[in-house]
């Protein structure tokens, strides 16, 4: 009742909610600064610590209202901050909530002995002051939940837009106002990063946290497409992929009405930075350094040298006009739409618990009528395939232990060849240089072959054995399932393993194609290059890193021509002689504790040990078995009418 109520109220105030979502450092703040303010007013959140949910929404007059976290909210943090990071090593949710309160907790010395009379209130201030509660050091960061923001645009009239902070917040007061948002979302603009876009966060928050919302549209935005452009990729490469992924996510959602949403969604490449500099004064681009680069790296990128042509290429334009076009001409279905699609999410939610206790009660019944000696057999039976299961398992790791071996021998010939080729094309330029001509000439072009080495050559290397992994992996792992199927079968008589094996599989085959197979701990999240630095991982990125031609120019600028040739030469050589791919390669052997883990997880935590504590419990409450048995059929015949119920409804209903 209470959920009708709210819906029916929506439909009442005539607000449509667009919830901006999207993983940190998508850039769903710098979108919106060009989107609604255009001019940099939302700052970008440094860590998830600092971010802050931003709600914004039609005013006369331009100003914000800032809530602040409660006493009971900051007591919790203040807690949380206490906590030492060495009880939770190895559990990197709760190692980054620590960090993130021990920050707050620092950041609020700022408010002085003034900090307890703002908590659990609301604060009226300018617009101009907005950084003092989002932006890194300002001074009431450390206690801000979120933030209105009321701005006199006639578009966001009966809008209201939600710059979510991003999910798997530390702040968990924070990250709960963001679900609470969502719920109340009409459309969700989600944004990707084009440097590795849906993956399996991206995933996650489509499937899991939108797909409970039932919302009434999804608008894909792929973000900073100039960086793989950049790298080579095409326009048509980069939607492609991403298209390609989200249909692969629907046909393993459930969910029929987020299915044909998704259908219906045609992602959005665009640059939010690019949008932006077209939109500032230039003389605040060349005053600020940051701006300055980003403008002659998209310049030298697309071959552009004014605003008009910067805007044009950041395709800004489409993403807007999807946005308004919605605004204009698709409100009152959507505000439609969205009971109807969350009435859907919330029904099937219903209909799989129904499925799920289903199950549950016939075991249940089916132990409940064997006498004690079959009990104590299926008990035994059950140590038995325990027994097997892990058997198998441990087999399982020497498989792929034997699989990883033949991908990093290959790896290593690969690559060594690779950068072979690269320096024997350096060389050859090398030679091709002239007596006369300046040290200036062919430095770019070494430094070309280089960068194409990195950003190309040892990529498309690197995504192919990665692909090569994974399907070695999944073929592997399906020939355990096939064998574990044959355990189950002839050890646990009363239980068909099909569907169970079924799921096992789909969930450990999607966790692989997500996973990055080669991929180092301490890999960077630099932002500019993380679409390869974090596919190549560290040790390789740094190595070629600390290689530039570039940087040799000086030093042999005063040497002669023949002795600037051996120079270089022997620089060429020294990049092959002391290349080494053994420690990035290796990198893949980490992945199969954890698969392992997986599978362990599945087949005995969530299987067989639920089936001997069920038959445990059993035996030890002889007394009560035939209550016990009339209950469960209770209930049984209880789910069963349920779920016939939910069918029935969901078969009437016309949208």
């Amino acid at each position: 009742m209470e959920r009708q109520k709210e819906i029916l109220e929506k439909l009442e105030r005539d607000v449509l909610t667009i919830g901006v979502i999207g993983q940190m450092k998508c850039g769903k703040s710098t979108f919106l600064n060009s989107f609604v303010f255009e001019e940099d007013v939302l700052p970008a959140a440094t860590t998830p610590m600092t971010a802050a949910l931003s709600v914004i929404t039609y005013g006369e007059n331009k100003k914000i209202v800032a809530e602040f976290y409660t006493k009971d909210e900051w007591e919790e943090q203040k807690l949380t901050a206490s906590r030492s990071l060495d009880d939770v090593q190895g559990n990197p949710l709760e190692e980054s909530k620590i960090k993130a309160a021990k920050e707050l907790v620092e950041k609020a010395a700022n408010l002085g002995g003034s900090l307890h009379s703002y908590l659990g209130k609301k604060q009226d201030d300018k617009l101009e002051n907005l950084v003092e509660y989002v932006g890194a050091d300002g001074k009431y960061i450390a206690i801000t939940k979120s933030v209105t923001i009321y701005y006199p645009k006639d578009y966001l009239k009966g809008v209201e837009i939600v710059d979510t902070p991003g999910f798997n917040d530390p702040i968990v007061s924070r990250e709960e106002r963001t679900k609470t948002f969502l719920h109340r979302a009409d459309v969700v603009l989600m944004m990707l990063y084009a440097g590795r876009p849906f993956d399996a966060t991206d995933r996650e928050i489509l499937l899991q946290n939108v797909r409970q919302c039932g919302v009434g549209k999804v608008i894909i935005g792929i973000n900073k497409y100039d960086i793989p452009y950049e790298q080579g990729e095409t326009e048509n490469e980069i939607k492609d992929y991403v298209k390609l992924e989200i249909n692969k996510a629907c046909k393993e959602c459930d969910d029929d009405s987020l299915k044909e949403i998704l259908k219906q969604t045609d992602p959005i490449l665009l640059s939010a930075e690019m949008a932006l500099l077209s939109e500032l004064p230039m003389s605040k681009i060349v005053g600020n350094e940051t701006y300055q680069f980003a403008w002659k790296r998209a310049c030298k990128i697309f071959e552009i040298s004014n605003q008009n042509q910067m805007r044009d290429k950041s395709h800004i334009s489409d993403l807007i006009n999807a946005v308004k076009l919605l605004l204009e001409s698709e409100k009152g279905k959507i505000l439609f739409a969205k009971p109807y699609n969350a009435i859907m999410a919330a029904g099937n939610t219903k209909k799989e618990e129904c499925v799920k206790s289903i199950r549950e009660y016939e075991t249940l019944i089916q132990n409940l009528v064997k006498p004690d000696d079959e009990l104590e057999e299926k008990l035994e039976q059950l140590d038995k395939t325990e027994r097997r299961l892990n058997k198998k398992i441990n087999s399982l790791g020497d498989d792929i232990d034997s699989e990883f071996k033949q991908i990093i021998r290959q790896g290593k010939n690969q690559l060594e060849e690779d950068v072979d080729k690269t320096c024997s094309k350096m060389t050859k330029v090398l030679d091709e240089w002239k007596r006369l001509s300046s040290i200036e000439t062919i430095i770019p072009k070494l430094d070309k072959e280089l960068q194409i080495l990195v950003t190309r050559t040892l990529k498309r290397s690197v995504e192919k054995l990665n692909t090569e992994a994974q399907s070695k992996v999944k073929k592997t792992v399906r020939e355990f399932l096939q064998d574990a199927e044959d355990i189950l079968m002839r050890y646990v008589t009363d239980f068909d393993p099909r569907d169970f094996i079924k799921g096992v599989e789909r969930n450990i085959q999607l966790d692989i194609e997500d996973r990055e197979m080669f991929k180092l701990d301490n890999s960077s999240d630099d932002e500019e290059n993380c679409s390869w630095k974090e596919l190549l991982g560290t040790v390789l990125f740094d190595f070629f890193n600390g290689y530039s031609f570039g940087a040799l120019e000086l030093t042999v600028k005063v040497l002669s021509h023949s002795e600037n040739k051996q120079k270089l030469e022997k620089y060429i050589n020294s990049i092959s002689a002391d290349f080494d791919p053994m420690p990035f390669l290796e990198s893949i052997n980490k992945n199969k504790d954890k698969i392992i883990s997986e599978v362990k997880s599945c087949f005995i935590a969530d299987l067989i040990e639920p089936m001997r504590k069920q038959i445990q419990d059993i035996r030890s409450q002889k007394g009560d078995k035939e209550s016990k048995l009339k209950e469960t059929e209770a209930n049984l015949e209880i789910c069963k009418r349920k779920k016939q119920e939910f069918e029935n409804q969901f078969a009437t209903m016309i949208f």
